[in-house]
């Protein structure tokens, strides 16, 4: 088996950006491949307004571990300011920065940004235009439906011909963006095997029928994790924890596409074959499925939800590094 990459997304929340960095710095000592920033607005003491922020704080006090998004909403950026903000991210970490990408779906954001939703994904195919043109002829002259840019690109990305751009998200256009637009698809914590598996097939047949031939190395799933020294705790953290996220959040107004309340209140319909819960022997087999049944190469641990504390996110780093890593490595 190949070695799985694990990343992790630390705490959340703006004014908790102290102990997020702490738990990078650690989990970076600690062997961790990757970091990962989500984006969402105006949640109270829950996730980031601004990634490439945050992962700038991280650039400077790491130096191996992969930055990311997971996942940045396209609508709420300008194509060229996006594109300085990633080559430049990519420049301070000396060529270590994934863009993951979405076309977001809350309207409550849109609303907050004025950004019309409907269109977004006519608008996200202009802006990956315009972002990879700068990127790597450096020059862009362009005239679409939603905008026009010229001009040029200062300075380029350490990586060659861009930083590598994965698109996220579960519609039928999406999967086919993600196959013949970016370099690789980025499924979200909330799906289970079962969608993950019809996913993946339709965006493979997206890129055979593309003609896209170079072979996908990397399959990324990240998923929801709580790690504790027994199956017991970590159950009642997950009660605690997760489930206020998915009752208040995705099936609170959020129009999840497909968290809704008849689910998010259901703590074992959650779990099967979605999150990863339990003591380390628990983890490690449920880990070992996603291996098996999706293919999945790299891990990525979302560790917050709300009221989680850091101290034990801290524990959880520690856990999975002793505990989970050597039976994958």
């Amino acid at each position: 088996m190949a070695r799985l990459k694990i990343g992790v997304i630390p705490i959340e929340g703006g004014h908790y950006y102290r102990e997020a960095l702490e738990e990078v710095t650690r989990a970076e000592e600690l062997g961790f491949d990757s970091v990962w920033m989500e984006e969402h607005h105006a949640v109270t003491d829950h996730y980031w307004p601004s990634p490439l922020t945050v992962l700038a704080g991280f650039a400077t006090r790491t130096s191996r571990v992969v930055l990311g998004t997971d996942i940045l909403v396209a609508a709420f950026h300008h194509p060229v300011r996006l594109a300085e903000d990633v080559a430049l991210l990519d420049v301070m970490s000396n060529g270590r920065v994934t863009l993951g990408i979405a076309i977001g779906y809350k309207p409550d954001e849109f609303a907050l940004y004025g950004v019309e939703l409907e269109k977004r994904g006519a608008r996200f195919e202009e802006q990956l235009q315009i972002m990879k043109g700068l990127w790597t002829d450096g020059h862009v002259s362009f005239k679409g439906r939603y905008y026009t840019v010229e001009g040029r690109l200062e300075p380029p990305p350490v990586q060659r011909p861009h930083p590598p751009l994965w698109i996220g998200g579960w519609g039928d256009l999406t999967l086919k963006r993600a196959a013949t637009l970016a370099d690789n698809w980025i499924p979200g914590p909330t799906a289970d095997l079962k969608r993950l598996l019809e996913g993946k097939r339709r965006f493979l047949d997206n890129r055979r029928a593309a003609g896209r031939t170079a072979p996908i190395t990397e399959w990324p799933l990240t998923r929801d994790v709580i790690i504790a020294d027994t199956d017991r705790a970590a159950r009642e953290l997950a009660e605690r924890h997760i489930m206020v996220a998915y009752r208040n959040e995705y099936a609170g107004g959020w129009r999840h596409p497909f968290i809704d309340a008849s689910i998010a209140t259901d703590l074992d319909r959650l779990m099967a074959d979605r999150f990863i819960i339990g003591g380390p022997e628990q983890c490690v087999a449920t880990i070992r499925r996603f291996v098996e049944a999706y293919g999945m190469t790299h891990l990525i641990c979302r560790t917050f939800f709300p009221g989680m504390p850091h101290t034990h996110i801290q524990r959880e780093l520690e856990l999975i590094a002793r505990e989970v890593m050597p039976a994958f490595r």
